[in-house]
């Protein structure tokens, strides 16, 4: 009998302590106040979900995010890729014309995670995960800078990329894409979520080589992912366990982990700045509210930014970090932050 209710308290004891640290990670008892580094301009678009600078100062940005389980609750917004200048701030985000049938032959366009390659003449190649009705894939653009326009050059598809949120490109046709779930079906996927299942990881493809395998496995809700200027680390924002991960490349293109920091659930983008390597991170602190906000956005949502300051002469990257918080909003007016880049003594924010 003392055995069985020893037993019974120390399952309760067990039960409490799950409950307990999931409310703490679903930011329950998080407090957010309103910190700005300085005047803030806000620019109307139909979300922005992730941005990459290119060379020439112009960012981006991919809007109109959309998850096909609720296409009975919320209409689906039109599906873009913007251009924002940071030399021309004033004029705002600008749309790209995206030139030929793609829109016709893919109605189902909905942009989400962005990457770029820059061959040795100049060309820009904008990869872009696409979630597809029928699966996500990864198309590959052809930007032009003077008309502000897309290309449609390839589509990138396998059966290992299919639960993708962010890709980071190493080379042509190259890259590293975060599966954020191990299963497909959307109730399989909250479980996965709220049970905390580390079984996420960060698939390696080659199109050039028709080769896809897992570089990094046992992760929780795998998210943004970007690598340093000197390729010799991937990152990997872990959303559920708020980690930073880095990564090393091995020879055989897999990934080993070799420090990680700890921010807060949920990080979602990581941008690298390509002066100092310094890492931008956008997290949310309070995700318990993002499936309510994603279907009435009229629930704000929490936004921070973290600045994590990087040793580009040590042996890792974080071995001399600092992070500091340079943005915070509780939600109101400002709701959600996906993805932020600093550059040029300007910060910008995606929501």
């Amino acid at each position: 009998m003392a055995f069985r209710l020893l037993f019974l308290l120390g399952l309760l004891t067990v039960l409490v302590a799950v409950v307990v640290d999931t409310m703490i990670r679903a930011g329950i008892f998080e407090h957010v106040y309103n910190h700005q580094p300085g005047n803030c301009k806000e620019y109307e678009m139909p979300g922005s979900e992730d941005m990459v600078l290119l060379p020439n100062d112009q960012v981006l940005i991919s809007s109109g995010f959309y998850t096909w389980e609720f296409e009975n609750l919320i209409p689906k917004p039109e599906p873009n890729i913007f251009m924002f200048d940071l030399k021309a701030p004033s004029a705002g985000p600008q749309k790209l014309v995206i030139e030929g049938s793609f829109l016709e032959e893919t109605p189902d366009f909905t942009p989400h995670g962005l990457s770029h390659w820059i061959d040795g003449d100049g060309v820009v190649y904008l990869y872009v995960i696409n979630h597809r009705r029928e699966g996500d894939t990864v198309e590959c653009f052809l930007y032009n800078s003077e008309s502000l326009s897309l290309k449609h050059r390839s589509t990138i598809k396998d059966e290992s990329l299919y639960n993708l949120n962010d890709i980071v490109v190493v080379g042509l046709d190259e890259l590293y894409a975060t599966n954020d779930h191990f299963f497909v079906s959307p109730f399989m996927k909250l479980l996965e979520t709220y049970t905390r299942l580390s079984w996420g990881c960060v698939m390696y493809y080659n199109a050039n080589r028709k080769e896809a395998k897992i570089a990094a496995s046992s992760l929780s809700y795998p998210n943004g992912i970007a690598k340093s200027n000197s390729g010799k680390f991937i990152y990997v924002n872990n959303l559920l366990k708020g980690e930073l991960i880095a990564y090393t490349r091995n020879q055989d293109d897999t990934l080993t982990a070799v420090q990680s920091l700890t921010l807060q659930p949920a990080n979602d983008n990581v941008f690298v700045s390509p002066v100092n390597d310094h890492l931008w991170v956008a997290v949310m602190p309070k995700p318990i509210k993002i499936s309510r906000h994603y279907v009435d956005r009229s629930i704000p949502i929490a936004g921070r930014v973290i600045h994590v300051t990087v040793d580009v002469n040590a042996s890792l990257p974080f071995n001399n970090s600092k992070m500091e918080e340079v943005f915070s909003s509780t939600g109101e007016g400002f709701s959600t932050n996906t993805v932020a880049l600093y550059h040029d003594g300007k910060l910008l924010i995606g929501t």
